[in-house]
């Protein structure tokens, strides 16, 4: 009987380890400059694609020793990397004489590559087919980027108006239609004005829809109250069902069946849905408490329900009680908060942090849904005692702030994998891309003591004030967690 439990525990452990996600992948990717990859997506075969800026004049580093010409003070990257051997296999760079930053991106089945960026150059390229070729405001508009699967430039469009615009939600059909996401100053916004939804202010949220390669495509929506409302992230359902999640300060925002009519604070997340057939708005809620709520990222789970990931002061943030983390641990945490996909009910809610700060000025992380239905989420933190879960790294790497990952189980009740990503400086997870048994993050770091696994990219830190940071992990099934 002995042997027998003695061979059961030892098969239960190595189950454990089995079913532990493992890091197969840490790279740096930098130069002499500042360099940073916000975005990060999946293509079918498991490659990986990040949207970057750089002030590196050798950045990127290409096979061969190939170096790109450099536009201006910061330039616009789109690096693709091979996921089964770590290598860099193109880079495309542009951008005009002033600073141009690529943020998001996606990849549609046929390869094509959307990229979403802003920039302050008036000579920012763009192709003929634009829905508008000129630089509109004074200091920032957003650009999009079509990039075939070689990594060429097939179109490019500004979109902004006389005023400041800035754009974080990208979304792309299956028939190619993109949908763009922000917040303008901007009273000229252009494109036929489809919808607005609230009575607008000085600084409103705006959704933006239009075809590639079709230059007359743009329609435009505006959601906003008297005061700031922002557009962060967008997700497309099977239905053609736009969600948009953001932060507002606005009392007067435009709501619809709302699970919280009620403004809870200085500013508050937002959840819409609206129907992009006709534009008409499904839902629209507040979710936040007494102070400052901030929503970052939106993912939908294969039932088409929406989730949503941010940062919190609030001590009364709206949790449910099976949550992982009722209460308010930092002085600022992570929260992810699931909602039914008519938005008539919060399936969970819950917190995630330490006893300090887990965020820096309202940085929020990304968030995805595995196959098995957990939700992951990156950010960042300089609590020691962050919890943990199957960690790659299980304790607090030094500096400032450590990055972080983290997966929670379907119903929001466990933590599956939760794990501190740092080093001895200042180390952030911004961007995440889920799929097909893996998880990537990515971000950037200022830590030189990052040890580098499977990355045929360059041997250590590029040496400037910041590198980029790739993080790959191969997540087994895991059926007690899920």
């Amino acid at each position: 009987m002995r042997l027998i439990i003695v061979a059961s525990c030892l098969a239960f452990f190595a189950a454990a380890v089995v079913n532990a996600p493992e890091i197969t992948l840490v790279a740096y990717l930098g130069g002499s400059g500042t360099d940073d990859c916000d975005g990060i997506a999946l293509d079918r075969a498991g490659d990986i694609y990040l949207a970057c800026h750089s002030d590196s004049p050798d950045f990127p580093r290409l096979p061969g020793g190939t170096v790109l010409q450099s536009h201006g003070d910061m330039d616009a990257v789109v690096v693709k990397i091979e996921a089964r051997t770590g290598q860099l296999a193109w880079a495309t760079l542009t951008g005009g004489s002033s600073w141009d930053a690529a943020g998001d991106l996606t990849v549609v089945p046929d390869g094509s590559i959307y990229v979403l960026g802003s920039t302050r150059s008036t000579d920012f390229p763009t192709t003929p087919d634009a829905v508008q070729r000129h630089f509109g405001g004074p200091d920032r508009d957003v650009f999009l980027l079509k990039l075939d699967s070689k990594g060429k430039i097939v179109y490019s469009t500004l979109l902004g108006g006389s005023k400041d615009d800035e754009a974080t939600g990208l979304a792309v059909a299956e028939n190619g239609t993109v949908f763009i996401g922000g917040v303008t100053m901007s009273a000229d916004f252009p494109g036929v004005r489809a919808a607005q939804f609230g009575p607008g202010g000085q600084q409103d949220a705006f959704i933006a829809r239009l075809r590639p390669g079709d230059p007359n495509s743009l329609q435009t929506v505006l959601l906003g109250g008297k005061n700031l409302d922002h557009i962060a992230s967008l997700a497309l359902d099977k239905s053609g069902n736009l969600f948009a999640s953001g932060w507002t300060s606005s009392s007067d925002f435009a709501l619809r069946n709302p699970v919280q009519p009620r403004f809870g604070g200085e500013i508050d997340a937002f959840l819409v849905k609206l129907r992009t057939s006709d534009w008409k708005l499904l839902f629209s809620t507040y979710l936040g408490g007494s102070k400052m709520d901030g929503a970052y990222s939106v993912a939908l789970d294969s039932l088409g329900n929406p989730i949503v990931s941010g940062v919190t002061d609030s001590p009364d943030f709206p949790t449910t009680p099976s949550a992982f983390q009722p209460g308010l641990r930092g002085s600022v945490d992570a929260f992810v908060t699931k909602l039914s996909g008519d938005g008539t009910r919060v399936l969970w809610s819950t917190y995630y942090g330490g006893s300090k700060a887990n965020s820096d000025q309202y940085l929020g992380g990304s968030l995805g849904v595995d196959e098995a239905g957990r939700v992951w989420l990156t950010g960042m933190t300089n609590s020691p005692d962050l919890p943990t879960q199957n960690p790659s790294q299980a304790s607090y790497g030094g500096g400032d702030f450590d990055g972080f990952l983290a997966a929670f189980s379907s119903d929001g009740s466990k933590l599956c994998y939760g794990s501190y990503i740092g080093g001895n400086a200042h180390d952030i997870l911004e961007g995440l891309a889920v799929g097909g048994g893996k998880v990537y993050a990515s971000g950037l770091s200022s830590s030189t003591n990052l040890r580098q696994r499977r990355s045929q990219i360059q041997p250590g830190y590029g040496g400037g004030p910041y590198d980029a940071i790739v993080i790959g992990l191969d997540v087994p099934a895991d059926q007690s967690c899920r």
